[in-house]
């Protein structure tokens, strides 16, 4: 291969991860932040009752499950089985008909998308008086793209202002209205669930490399179909209005997820207590029976 060549391919494959993460990088830490808080979540509420577990995942598992179903019928790789709820014999599940290692990651993150949009239904149609103002993410060009340090300033900064009109809006929920708790508990629900589990991301990572690729691949078609500058203005001007509907549901979607980590908390904590008091307990009572008579006395 000529050195020519390979300065050329460099500079194609170069100037496609610019698109990328100019277009989509603050979109993807937003759901970052918002599957690390949906695993949380998901730890700390399962960890208190089995009870309340039950109670939890009746909406949110048989949502992940039909969210990868979804994934499955749409990447064309169809469903042999479903199981929407867990129970002795087996946890709740999914069997594609066929494997596809293109179509992993994405039915691998479905229930993310799918929880994103429940919450986003639950937020604005359910829950009276929820509101989040628009953030809208910051918009790169290629010359500040090409800056990782721009990138990452701008990217923290549009996480630091979408956080802060989030939990700037909770105090306006009507708390005396009976739709705002039939929302919560969906949304609770819904976020217990919204995280793909370990085997989801096992299967995303195997499958990542290559969906890079190809997603890298796509941009480089783009970026050589002509002007480079004036279609990326083009394309993002195109794009702008979908990433700021998406991303104004993943900040509907965060809040509610992160409120009920607000909640949890202290109940997590409180029967953490509790069992560490009742194991204190029954060590001292075993310490402090009477012995039996030896035998023969």
């Amino acid at each position: 291969m000529s050195p020519d060549l390979i300065d050329t391919t460099l500079d194609v494959l170069r100037m496609a991860l610019l698109y990328a993460v100019a277009l989509f990088f603050p979109v993807m830490l937003q759901l970052l932040l918002l599957f690390a808080t949906g695993r949380l979540f998901f730890r700390l509420a399962t960890g208190i009752s089995s009870v309340i577990t039950t109670f939890l995942v009746a909406i949110g598992t048989p949502l992940h499950e039909l969210s990868h179903a979804l994934g499955c019928l749409l990447t064309f790789t169809g469903v042999a089985a479903i199981k929407l709820v867990s129970d002795e014999v087996d946890t709740a599940n999914v069997k594609p008909k066929r494997r596809n290692v293109i179509a992993r990651p994405i039915v691998g993150l479905a229930p993310l998308f799918g929880g994103t949009l429940v919450l986003w239904l639950t937020a604005t149609h359910i829950i009276p008086g929820f509101e989040t103002p628009t953030i809208a993410p910051p918009q790169l060009d290629l010359e500040s793209a090409a800056s990782l340090g721009m990138v990452l300033q701008e990217a923290l900064d549009y996480l630091g202002r979408f956080v802060q009109a989030a939990y700037e809006g909770l105090p306006g929920l009507q708390w005396g209205n009976w739709r705002t708790y039939v929302g919560l508990y969906i949304a609770f629900s819904v976020g217990m669930g919204i995280a793909p589990s370990d085997q989801d991301l096992r299967v995303m990572i195997t499958a990542l490399p290559l969906a890079t690729l190809l997603g890298v691949g796509a941009f480089a078609l783009f970026y050589m179909s002509g002007d480079a500058e004036s279609r990326f203005a083009a394309f993002q001007q195109g794009m702008w209005p979908h990433l700021l509907r998406f991303s104004t549901a993943v900040t509907y979607a965060f809040v509610l997820t992160s409120l009920g980590i607000l909640v949890f908390l202290p109940l997590r904590l409180f029967s953490e207590v509790r069992r560490s008091d009742r194991a204190v307990t029954r060590e001292g009572g075993e310490a402090d029976a009477p012995r039996p008579p030896l035998a023969g006395k």
